[in-house]
């Protein structure tokens, strides 16, 4: 008696996929999708390839009429079709293909909507499954599917998902997602290359960064972002050496670039004044392509009242270093007072320089005095500051008066 009851059920079951099958082809979807729900109930046939493919063109019927879109039923299909395809990945193979390929195309497209709107969370979760349904069977069940857009969605699925990581702070998960598109020639961009590179910054993998930062300029040389990138490495890393080198043959190819040269000049500076320990032995020379450089600036921005305050300040502290070996000359012979006076006709000397720069400074600045903050009204002071003491050593009492009260009143 039992055995006769289980073959009841389960022949009502296998009735139910009939029916559900007669309902699809009569258009009735409601009924269809009521009859396939039960048999996908039943222990008896819900894991059958049969029940699983006629749920999967059931649900793929809902997914195009306006009373079930908006549940997104192509979900349950492309659960059931990757369901089939673990119990028995040849049946109905072609049919099969265009329903799993229709809903990784679904899956990418919500996915991407939600990336759009910033749930990272749910746009990577959407995403997973069309990279799951592109790759099934070790990618090898569509690579002879004539759709080759599949390909290239999917790439951009796996390169999406990185993002959403990359964006949410889990940098290890967006190295591999970024590492994968990397591999891709789909998706391998400059811009890929920009995140990777950053990824690796924030874990601190020195050794992939750099790897990664001389591929990236092998493969996208203009790149003023990739660029930055390797030049901010060699400043971190303490590479000063190659740091210079990399910046002046980025300088040489956009000699348009004020900010690039500007950059470069402080760098010689900055290596030629060590704020401790020794100067280095060729510190004339850096000090001379640190001045090279900041007239190049200034010539490719002669607004910029931070290009010129800086190169007015090379100048100015060669002068202000003179005052200090005049201080130092205690002596009153013939000797003394010669070498005095050649000091302080260098200081004169380099004063002068740096006033034309002191000067266009002040001018930039002074015309919004008013809105100055931080470090724009710090550059402000010292310029009048330093052009008062020029003023002073020139004899130029009117002018030295006149900044010195400027001066003043910027101090309290």
């Amino acid at each position: 008696m039992l055995l006769v009851l289980c073959c009841s059920v389960a022949f009502g079951q296998e009735k139910n996929i009939t029916e559900a099958l007669e309902a699809l082809n009569n258009k009735n979807l409601s009924d269809a999708k009521r009859l396939i729900d039960n048999a996908m109930l039943s222990s008896e046939t819900k894991d059958k390839p049969k029940t699983l493919f006629v749920k999967a063109r059931v649900y793929d019927k809902l997914q195009e009429d306006a009373k079930f879109k908006d549940d997104n039923p192509y979900r349950d299909e492309a659960q059931a079709l990757l369901k089939l395809n673990e119990l028995k990945p040849d049946y109905e193979k072609t049919a099969a293909d265009q329903y799993l390929v229709r809903c990784a195309f679904f899956y990418f497209n919500d996915g991407a909507q939600a990336y759009n709107d910033k749930n990272m969370k749910d746009a990577s979760d959407l995403l997973k499954y069309t990279v799951k349904i592109h790759n099934l069977n070790s990618g090898h069940r569509f690579e002879k599917y004539p759709n080759k857009t599949f390909d290239t969605i999917a790439a951009e699925a796996r390169l999406t998902r990185g993002n959403c990581a990359y964006y949410t702070g889990k940098y290890d998960d967006a190295i591999t997602f970024f590492e994968d598109a990397r591999a891709n020639p789909i998706t391998k961009s400059a811009a890929l290359y920009e995140c990777l590179i950053d990824a690796y910054n924030k874990v601190n993998d020195s050794t992939n960064m750099l790897s990664t930062i001389k591929e990236a300029r092998k493969a996208f040389p203009d790149d003023i972002i990739i660029r930055n990138y390797e030049l901010k490495y060699y400043m971190s890393y303490g590479r000063r050496e190659e740091m210079l080198k990399k910046m002046e043959e980025a300088a040489a190819k956009d000699p348009g670039n004020a900010e690039l040269f500007y950059n470069l000049a402080t760098s010689y500076y900055n290596t030629a004044e060590p704020k401790s320990g020794k100067k280095p032995a060729n510190a004339t020379e850096l000090m001379a392509k640190a001045e090279e450089n900041y007239k190049k600036a200034v010539k490719a921005d002669p607004d910029n009242a931070d290009y010129n305050f800086n190169l007015a300040v090379l100048f100015f502290n060669q002068g202000s270093d003179n005052n200090d070996y005049m201080a130092a000359i205690t002596g009153n012979t013939d000797a003394d007072l010669k070498k005095f006076d050649e000091l302080k006709s260098q200081r004169d000397g380099f004063f002068s320089k740096s006033q034309p720069y002191f000067e266009a400074a002040y001018k930039t600045l002074s015309a919004k005095e008013a809105n100055l903050k931080g470090e724009s009204k710090a550059i402000y002071r010292s310029t009048v500051y330093s052009l008062w003491q020029i003023y002073t050593t020139q004899n130029k009492a009117e002018k030295a008066k006149e900044f010195k009260a400027k001066h003043d009143q910027l101090g309290q």
